[in-house]
């Protein structure tokens, strides 16, 4: 076999020993022109045994794709893109030879595998158990099997006793997990009235720049969690099976994101806030001034919490409706005849806390201005003026 890689020629090398010590065992390596046949007519001997089973139809399906090759070269040239490494092929081979001898443990043997390969133990939640899975693998191979026939009950019974380890931990670990996540989505509901509210007010560009964006898209992602509807019962029972519950898909280690809700919670509230400081400044002195505005129980509701900077009855007083009315109202021209005067009404009194919401709010009335004057505005004082 060639190559003008050595590193490649190397690996493929190892891929060659796996395949020839696999299909032969303690025996003679097949030579180059009989590996692909005999391993051909291996997967034809077991598949029978496998075809009621999807975990062992996928690893005698790879396997098959190799064989059908038309050359070793070209095989081994392949493998790799199938197997991570030697000893996964290694794997896969000694499994078919397994299933031709004992299909019963072989079948039970890969269901066990798959469970230990798919459980998840950070060494955070507990080293040992991380050991032990990490030494069952290694120890309790196909080649084990192949080469200790007589070690096939003890092979399977370690890793029940690791089941029995894992079972427990994964439910404690599953309902502290589900417990948490249920104490967010609690908050998380609690907060949707006023995180409608900073939406809605958002959507008033003369008011400003909207305000806690980035909380908000977190508070959609928060809003769709849920705590699962597993019991302890019901996990006990589909452990036996499945290392990770099929609900809600929890790995050990995954923490629930309290710190987030927290941190979405607090971005609201000061988005709320900003949001309100800037309608007492620019929409209630504006909103009194309105010729007519008496009347209306719900405009006057608005004007109070505002002025009282009461953000609970704030959120609660926003609808569709209101929101419209308040776009209208910012957008009309103030009923004032100098820029200063239309200033004025927005903002009465001009200190150093409030000079750039002024300065901003005036840069909007000169556009409108300009919009208005087919882009030029002559600033000429008023007879009055001095």
């Amino acid at each position: 076999m060639t190559s003008q890689n050595p590193e490649h020629s190397a690996r493929a090398r190892q891929y060659q020993d796996a395949l020839y010590e696999a299909l032969t065992g303690d025996e003679t390596a097949a030579s180059d022109a009989e590996p692909l046949a005999v391993l051909g007519g291996l997967l034809h001997r077991c598949r029978p045994f496998a075809l009621e089973d999807s975990m062992a139809m996928q690893a005698l399906e790879a396997l098959s794709t190799f064989a059908e090759r038309p050359s070793l070269e070209a095989a081994l040239s392949d493998v790799a893109i199938r197997f991570e490494s030697p000893q996964r092929f290694r794997e896969a081979l000694f499994f078919a030879r397994c299933l031709e001898r004992d299909a019963e443990t072989a079948l039970n043997l890969l269901d066990a595998r798959g469970y230990l390969e798919t459980a998840v133990i950070p060494a955070s939640v507990d080293a040992e158990l991380a050991v032990d899975q990490a030494a069952l693998l290694d120890g309790n191979t196909f080649a084990t099997l192949w080469r200790e026939p007589d070690r096939r009950r003890w092979l399977l019974d370690t890793i029940d006793i690791w089941k029995q380890a894992y079972t427990p931990l994964y439910i404690a670990r599953h309902t502290a997990h589900n417990t948490a996540i249920a104490e967010i989505a609690q908050q998380i509901d609690a907060l949707q009235t006023r995180a409608i509210a900073v939406e809605r007010l958002n959507m008033l560009h003369r008011l400003g720049a909207s305000q806690a964006q980035a909380a908000l898209t977190q508070y959609h992602e928060l809003e769709r969690l849920f705590a699962c509807p597993a019991t302890p019962e019901d996990l006990a029972a589909l452990l036996q099976s499945d290392p990770i519950c099929p609900y809600c898909s929890y790995r050990l280690g995954e923490e629930a994101p309290s710190a987030d809700a927290q941190r979405v919670q607090q971005a609201i509230q000061r988005g709320l806030e900003g949001q309100q400081a800037r309608l007492a400044q620019r929409v209630v002195n504006r909103l009194l001034a309105r010729p007519g505005r008496a009347g209306s129980d719900r405009l006057d509701r608005f004007v109070q919490v505002v002025q009282a900077s009461d953000l609970t009855g704030l959120a609660a007083v926003l609808d569709d409706g209101l929101i419209a009315f308040l776009q209208d109202l910012l957008e009309s021209p103030a009923p004032s005849t100098t820029l200063l005067d239309s200033l004025a009404r927005t903002f009465p009194e001009i200190t150093a806390a409030n000079l750039e919401d002024a300065v901003a709010e005036f840069r909007l009335l000169l556009q409108e201005e300009l919009q208005r004057n087919n882009g030029t505005l002559h600033l000429t004082p008023g007879d009055d003026q001095p």
